[in-house]
């Protein structure tokens, strides 16, 4: 399955200057029924580019902040996905203006239980330049990029997600709330402002995320212009492999 070249907000971007390579869609996905998922790697610059791919886990608390581990607590937990997955290649030279796909593949396991794992796909790219001057190579700074990679043992049918709004306060232009997030599946969605009659009025954050291990998350948004009015916010998750789940918060308007 091909993916877009924009990349969005779930990616944990290091770079240590404006680099040439560009990277596909916002995250892997993987399931029962979508086995194998291409990712894009795309090479802009005039010099080759050289990559490597490596995996870090990134775990969060049950407010959703994030736990600070080790390279060895990353790697252990990583090895939950790893082993579930074929990929290739490791490791690959892009030509100029040119592009490689990285292949992603579900191993599938007996008697998997129903769950959703997760890691981030580590994308180190290099510009190699010739020295005009000096024999050898002059690789510059890299650029690395951490994907997500989402994998789900089993189909959308044993899959679920569940948002519930608590604690909602409105005050003056600003809304806050705890979601409560429930089921063995992450929620991945955008964040909107729409009227009563589905016309969109704002989006207040796009590429919401909330993981299987995150319980709550305590939020705030500036409705602006919109806050006196009959409103509602809509989560629309965007997850695949499953319906396109929508849960809704009416507010009433400020007063």
């Amino acid at each position: 399955m091909y993916k877009g070249l924009i990349l969005g907000l779930l990616s944990t971007l290091i770079c240590a200057k404006v680099h040439a390579a560009s990277f596909g869609t916002y995250r892997i996905y993987l399931d029962p029924q979508t086995s194998q998922d291409k990712f894009v790697v795309k090479n802009r610059s005039v010099f080759p580019e050289q990559c490597d791919i490596s995996f870090t886990y990134i775990q969060y608390e049950a407010n959703g902040e994030l736990v600070k581990l080790t390279a060895i607590e990353q790697a252990q937990r990583s090895e939950y996905v790893l082993s579930r997955l074929r990929f290739s290649p490791r490791q690959f030279t892009i030509e100029p203006k040119s592009f490689q796909h990285v292949t992603f593949k579900l191993r599938r396991q007996i008697n998997d239980e129903p769950a959703e794992y997760r890691t981030y796909v580590n994308f180190a790219c290099t510009e190699i330049k010739e020295r005009q001057v000096q024999e050898g190579i002059n690789l510059t700074p890299a650029m690395v990029m951490a994907v997500p990679l989402v994998l789900r043992t089993a189909p959308a049918s044993k899959m679920s997600v569940n948002l519930s709004f608590v604690n909602v306060k409105q005050q003056g232009q600003s809304v806050s709330f705890r979601l409560e997030h429930t089921g063995n599946q992450s929620f991945f969605g955008d964040i909107d402002v729409m009227a009563e009659d589905g016309q969109k009025l704002l989006t207040l954050q796009r590429n919401f995320v909330m993981y299987p291990e995150m319980i709550y998350k305590d939020l705030r948004f500036s409705l602006g212009e919109h806050s006196a009015k009959k409103v509602k916010l809509v989560f629309q998750d965007k997850s695949q492999g499953g319906d396109s789940n929508v849960f809704e918060l009416s507010l009433q308007g400020a007063k």
